[in-house]
């Protein structure tokens, strides 16, 4: 991808990744509600990750490190990586007991091969330009029978306004790519990760009535049964989670 800007429309968002990534807020910051969906959105990602004791766990694109050092109280050794320093030094404020953190780009990752467990993807896939790239490159982290997780959002309407730090075109949020199931098992499919589950998670109209932020002491099993009751009668997931197997 050429590194360069051209016409009206952006064509690479590193530049401003490595921008948005003093912005990044931490957990404890985020409104009540937010917060709350937030963490039961990660809860549900490492229940569907089943992690075990010692497992070697690549957090890519790790932002606030919340996700990785969840990872870490569940048993892994967590490798937390992000494009921006900054974003990466943020991380390693908050959440110092994240066994190693590395600033690194997901489609050259300065890993050996097959050295990863398992690979996370959160809310990082709808921004990639080059999505078969990089799911090559998790596929080539990852050792035989390793898994990837890849959280994103679901059935996205992507809209595109002016970037308040270069005035061109760009997707809000700079999301590139909608999903739902079939779409994203088929971009796992074509770098030979074979999905094995997923999940659909944060029924949208319960946030829209704040009811995370008064769920959120409830058992996981009551607020997990909840969601899916809802997303099922009335639709409207937020988030699709994926988890993929590396065969060979």
């Amino acid at each position: 991808m050429n590194p360069s800007a051209t016409g009206s429309r952006l064509q690479d968002y590193r530049h401003h990744y490595r921008i948005d990534a003093e912005a990044i807020l931490d957990p404890q910051a985020l409104p009540p509600t937010r917060r709350a969906s937030e963490q039961r959105r990660l809860e549900a990602l490492v229940r569907l990750l089943h992690l075990k004791q010692g497992e070697r766990l690549l957090d890519m694109g790790c932002g606030s490190g919340w996700l990785a050092d969840r990872c870490r109280r569940a048993g892994a050794r967590v490798w937390a990586a992000d494009l921006a320093l900054v974003g990466v030094a943020g991380a390693r404020t908050r959440y110092p007991q994240v066994d190693h953190y590395q600033v690194a780009d997901v489609y050259r990752a300065p890993f050996a091969e097959g050295v990863f467990d398992a690979v996370v993807l959160s809310e990082v896939a709808e921004h990639l330009e080059d999505l078969a790239g990089a799911l090559a490159e998790v596929a080539r982290l990852l050792r035989p029978g390793g898994r990837v997780l890849v959280s994103v959002p679901y059935r996205e309407t992507i809209v595109e306004h002016l970037c308040i730090h270069c005035n061109r075109l760009t997707p809000a949020n700079a999301h590139l790519h909608s999903f739902d199931e079939e779409k994203l098992a088929a971009h796992l499919r074509g770098q030979g990760l074979i999905p094995s589950s997923f999940l659909l998670v944060n029924n949208k109209v319960l946030e829209l009535v704040g009811l995370p932020r008064w769920t959120r002491n409830w058992p996981y099993w009551a607020w997990r049964g909840l969601d899916r009751l809802s997303n099922a009668l009335v639709g409207r997931p937020a988030f699709l989670g994926m988890l993929a197997l590396k065969t060979g």
